[in-house]
């Protein structure tokens, strides 16, 4: 089970109510004291106490390492803006003068003081004003001198202080709690109210000594629990673009809480859980603003318990805000990828040749003409939000869709073919991480279709062809955070074996009749996204190669340096890294320079499309249709005969059969009934005392061609007359050289020209329609 303090680390975030910080620098109060104690062992000035006065009286003596309780004093409520500075001394002797000149000065040994005081935790930007009065510059100079001694820093700089300024210790308000004036005569613990009694002058007196002290320590820049340098560039140094330079920064008082481990709310003490209370710097980069709403809004924690008896605890959390880090560093670079993403599809063209009909289009892989550069707004990734604001995104992400049609429809007028057109090119990038995770998964979703059709009516009902094609390319690469070093985020791509992200197109759907897909597109679309992303891939990992700098590289708490390790990623994309303290063991401490590597920028790939054109064959009968001449007109009953012969080698196999002629009593049709019945009779032979009969036969003898015939009428036409169709269902095969025939015995019309329409159905065939657009066999009435 993972531990509670672990999944709480990875709530926190740089998210104030209403806003965000850019990053945020959590070390605990821990931390703060073992600094202390390094700084007292490496500089032993920082323990000596020396004050005299002869009005006021002296103290002298030689101080351990002070504590500071963040937050205020035990058993107060947290306050985030305030500490308890608690000087602790070690041995030494306050003296307070007589009342008499000629009595000797009261001594009170100070071994086992402690004095503790609230501070006001707070920055200052280290500079010599030389507008400033003569006392301040020198004020300002011994600070500047006493950094120039203890750090060895490039270039020019300046300096931000995070410490105890003991010059604005609140000196007349001791916290009693934490506090310990000596002991009485019995042993016991002195109380303030017991000393002052004893020793009256000290209620003022002890203030003004230590006040002094303050200062002169001030002054010899020997007040510094930690150090932060910001180092703006040299005019000649053109720097890491990613470098971002903290231009605004607070502190505040971070409070652990876990339920799960006893602790509901922030304690205050010197042990667990107090320690593990946490100083922020929250900071602000490239001019940014500072939130109005300062309080840190996470629910998480950025320090941790051992989960183990005597194992190790996170003392420190370094906090890169997903804001900074992936919405203006990462992100941003990997809009190439968005780009490259895309399928456009152009609108369609329609030609016509015969019984050929073309809808011709072109595609673009990478470019719709409207946005040609990545750093288009167009391809910015949206934040992904389950819940809560804008500030808590669990992943990123692009779509981008884009339809094309064919308006109006196509048609060919010599066949009466129309042809429709519709393609659609949709896109998806989905940025995403594990939290807990070294780093994060870039992945692809490109799908191209095209939906064509072919049909004998504008409507396009009942199509007689079609080709329907869907290719889906994907593709995924993983972005690693290898390390942190020195604050300095180093990163890596793993973009498969070949760089190109594994790439594939697959082809999921693919629907033909009566038409033919272009040949390799799946292979050319592959190709083309291959070479955009191999191309970006390779700009990325130079990029990533260079680090990206972040400016906690920069913090050093007391006269040490932060160790980095273990990075992971927060529920919120947060970048989390874990410091710890690493006191010096000799020398000055090396403050790195800026990195001078220039970001390289993406490829950008111009438009560039891809011609594609789809042929829609009309169907045509495979029978060679005629009527059996001569026929005349005006007749009450004549045998009409319309034959289709099979001029093939092989025979011809039917599903189904159709005609469709005019009837009109007056004689305006082909013929003048328009009822029939089915019959059968021998072929030049019909019985003479029958009329309007039909039958649809493939021999001479009359024998039914298909097991089902029927003629049905259809609705009065403009000019009076009415359609027949005369059909047969089931299946019949026509031989080499033989025929079938619809036989009617009827009357007919006046001499003209009768269109009779033809339409067979075969057997279905991949590919392949099932049935021909209607064919006229012009049927000519002779007087």
């Amino acid at each position: 089970m993972t531990d509670s303090d672990v999944l709480l680390r990875l709530q926190t975030s740089c998210a104030t109510a209403h806003g965000h910080y850019d990053q945020v620098v959590a070390v605990s109060q821990k931390i703060i004291n073992d600094s202390f104690d390094k700084l007292y062992e490496q500089f032993p000035d920082y323990g000596n106490v020396d004050f005299s006065s002869h009005r006021i009286g002296s103290i002298k003596g030689s101080l351990d390492s002070p504590r500071l309780l963040l937050g205020g004093g035990v058993g107060a409520d947290l306050s985030l803006t305030s500490a308890l500075y608690v000087m602790r001394f070690k041995d030494g002797n306050i003296t307070i003068p007589a009342d008499d000149d000629d009595d000797p000065d009261h001594v009170e040994p100070l071994a086992g003081w402690n004095l503790a005081v609230t501070i006001d935790l707070k920055t200052q930007s280290v500079v010599v004003d030389p507008d400033a009065d003569p006392d301040e510059q020198a004020r300002q100079q011994a600070i500047w001198d006493f950094i120039h001694d203890k750090f060895d820093i490039p270039g020019d700089y300046s300096i931000e202080r995070l410490y105890a300024k003991l010059a604005d210790a609140h000196w007349r308000d001791f916290d009693f709690a934490n506090s310990q004036f000596g002991v009485n005569s019995d042993g016991s613990k002195r109380s303030w109210g017991q000393l002052i009694k004893q020793y009256p002058y000290l209620e003022t007196d002890l203030q003004i000594m230590l006040n002094h002290w303050a200062l002169d320590q001030e002054q010899k820049g020997l007040t510094t629990t930690g150090v932060k340098f910001n180092l703006p560039p040299p005019d000649k140094i053109d720097p890491l673009k990613p470098t971002f330079q903290p231009t605004a920064m607070i502190h505040q008082v971070y409070g652990y809480t876990n339920p799960a481990k006893g602790v509901p709310k922030p304690v205050i003490s010197y042990e667990a859980p107090g320690d593990l209370n946490a100083l922020l710097y929250c900071e602000m980069v490239s001019n940014h603003e500072l939130p109005k709403d300062k309080q840190l809004a996470s629910t998480g924690n950025f320090t941790t318990q051992a989960s183990t008896i005597g194992g190790p605890r996170i003392d420190g959390t370094y906090t890169l805000s997903h804001q900074l880090f992936l919405e203006s560093f990462l992100l941003p670079m990997l809009q190439a990828f968005n780009k490259t993403s895309i399928v456009y599809p152009t609108g369609g063209n329609f030609s016509y040749s015969g019984g050929t009909s073309t809808i011709s289009w072109n595609y673009a892989i990478g470019n719709d003409q409207a946005h040609q550069d990545t750093n288009d707004q167009f391809f910015v990734f949206k934040p992904v939000i389950k819940s809560g604001t804008q500030s808590d995104p669990t992943a990123y992400q692009f779509t981008s869709e884009y339809t094309s049609t064919l308006s109006p429809h196509g048609h060919n007028p010599d066949y009466n073919v129309y042809g429709s057109y519709d393609a659609t090119g949709t896109s998806r990038v989905d940025f995403r991480w594990t939290p807990g995770g070294q780093g994060f998964t870039l992945s692809g979703l490109s799908v191209y279709r095209y939906d064509i059709e072919w049909a004998d009516n504008d409507a396009m009902q009942r199509p007689f062809g079609w080709l329907r094609d869907r290719f889906e390319a994907s593709w995924s690469m993983g972005i690693n955070i290898d390390s942190v070093e020195g604050g300095v985020l180093k990163m890596s791509v793993n973009a498969g074996p070949k760089s190109d992200c594994n790439a594939m197109v697959t082809q999921p759907q693919h629907e033909q009749q009566q038409s033919y897909s272009p040949p390799n597109q799946a292979e050319n679309i592959r190709a083309e996204i291959v070479r955009q992303i191999s191309t970006h891939v390779q700009t990325l990992e130079k990029n990533l190669a260079a680090a990206f700098q972040t400016s906690a590289k920069f913090v050093y708490p007391g006269n040490g340096t932060f160790k980095f390790s273990a990075p992971c990623v927060g529920n919120m994309g947060e970048i989390l890294a874990t410091i710890e303290y690493q006191p010096l063991t000799s020398g000055k401490t090396s403050v790195p320079s800026p990195v001078t590597n220039k970001m390289r920028s993406m490829t950008q790939f111009g438009y560039s499309t891809v011609p594609v054109s789809a042929p829609g064959i009309a169907p045509e009968t495979k029978l060679d249709w005629s009527y059996h001449k001569p026929l005349k007109g005006g007749q009450t009953a004549v045998e009409v005969l319309i034959q289709g012969k099979n001029t093939g080698a092989a025979p011809i196999t039917l599903k189904g059969l159709s005609f469709t002629l005019s009837s009109e009593p007056e004689g305006r049709g082909l013929v003048t009934a328009n009822k029939f019945k089915p019959d059968r009779w021998t072929l030049g032979s019909p019985d003479s005392t029958k009329s309007n009969i039909f039958q649809i036969v493939v021999d001479a003898d009359g024998t039914p061609a298909f097991v089902n015939v029927k003629a049905v009428p259809g609705p009065m036409a403009s000019d009076g007359s009415t359609p027949l169709t005369f059909s047969g269902t089931g299946e019949a095969s026509v031989p080499s050289g033989g025929a079938i025939t619809l036989a009617l015995y009827t009357g007919t019309g006046v001499p003209n020209t009768y269109p009779v329409s033809i339409t067979e159905t075969w057997p279905p065939v991949d590919g392949s329609a099932s049935h021909n657009l209607p064919q006229s066999v012009n049927v000519i009435l002779s007087p």
